[in-house]
C-alpha cells in the first residue's frame, strides 16, 4: 500500500467552497502514477518498451467533499483480479479525524501501443502481490445508455485536456459530464457516485458532444445518464452513470 498527504488549494475549490470532485481525481491519478513507479511498472519505466497502462472503468463514492486547506490522506493499493489480463487498483481518501470521505476502485489494462494489443500483466510483474482488501463492493457491471436524450452539450478537445501521452486525460471526462448537466442541478446537488467505462480515446480538436438522460429525483438524491460520443460518426468515447445529492 501507498500513501501520501494533499493539502486542497485555492484554486481547487468550487462554487459550494468545497474541493471539486475533479481535484479529487487528480490526487487519485497522482498517488497512482508515484505508486507505479514505486513497483517499477510506471509510464518511464514501461512506456520506452512500447507499453502503457490504460483505464478502462472508474467508480467513485463521495461521503463528504474537504473544503480548503484541509490536511488529506489518500492511500492506494493493488487489489486482487480475477483475469490476469486487467489490473485493479484501490483508493480511499481520509480526513484529519481518519473518516473515510471518498472510496474509489478502477480496472486498468497493459497495452503494447506499437503492435496495438493488449498483454498479460504478469509478463512485466512477475513478483506482482495484490492486497486482499477492496475499497468498494464493485465487480464492474455494464453501464447503460441514455434513451431519452434530455440535454446536449458539445465542444471541442483543447491542449488542456491532453494527458502526457497526447490523449485526453480521464479526468476530462468527469469535467465534460458535469458541464453536460443541468446549471441548476450542478448548484442545488453534489456529486456523490459516480461510474465511468472508457471507450474510445480522445485526441485534440475533436468535436466532443456530450449527451445527458436526467432521472426522476427521489429522496433528494437525482441519477443520471451519460454518453460522450466524438466527431460526425459518433464514436463512443465513454459512458456514465452519475449519482447527486442535494447540497445541504
Amino acid at each position: 500500500m501507498y500513501e501520501m498527504t494533499f493539502n486542497p488549494r485555492i484554486s481547487e475549490i468550487d462554487i459550494h467552497g468545497n474541493v471539486k470532485v475533479t481535484a479529487l481525481m487528480d490526487y487519485l491519478q497522482h498517488i497512482a502514477y508515484k505508486h507505479a513507479d514505486q513497483l517499477g511498472v510506471g509510464h518511464h519505466q514501461i512506456f520506452h518498451k512500447g507499453l502503457t497502462w490504460l483505464l478502462l472503468r472508474y467508480t467513485a463514492e463521495i461521503t463528504r467533499y474537504p473544503q480548503f486547506d484541509e490536511s488529506l490522506r489518500v492511500i492506494t493499493w493493488v487489489a486482487e483480479s480475477e483475469s490476469p489480463k486487467y489490473t485493479i487498483r484501490d483508493f480511499e481518501i481520509m480526513d484529519e479525524e481518519n473518516n473515510i470521505i471518498c472510496k474509489a476502485t478502477t480496472s486498468w489494462l497493459l497495452f503494447n501501443y506499437r503492435k496495438r494489443q493488449p498483454i498479460n500483466f504478469m509478463d512485466i510483474w512477475p513478483d506482482f502481490k495484490a492486497v486482499e482488501r477492496r475499497a468498494l463492493d464493485y465487480d464492474f457491471p455494464g453501464l447503460q445508455l441514455p434513451e431519452n436524450i434530455e440535454t446536449q452539450k458539445s465542444l471541442k478537445v483543447r491542449l488542456q485536456d491532453l494527458d502526457i501521452q497526447q490523449h485526453v486525460n480521464h479526468i476530462s471526462h468527469i469535467n465534460w459530464i458535469i458541464e453536460g448537466m443541468p446549471e441548476k442541478i450542478v448548484k442545488k446537488y453534489e456529486l456523490e457516485k459516480l461510474e465511468i467505462s472508457y471507450k474510445e480515446q480522445g485526441f485534440y480538436e475533436d468535436d466532443i458532444l456530450i449527451e445527458t438522460e436526467i432521472l426522476k429525483e427521489k429522496d433528494n438524491t437525482i441519477q443520471a445518464i451519460h454518453q460522450i460520443v466524438k466527431n460526425k460518426k459518433r464514436q463512443l468515447v465513454s459512458k456514465a452513470v452519475t449519482q447527486w445529492k442535494m447540497q445541504k
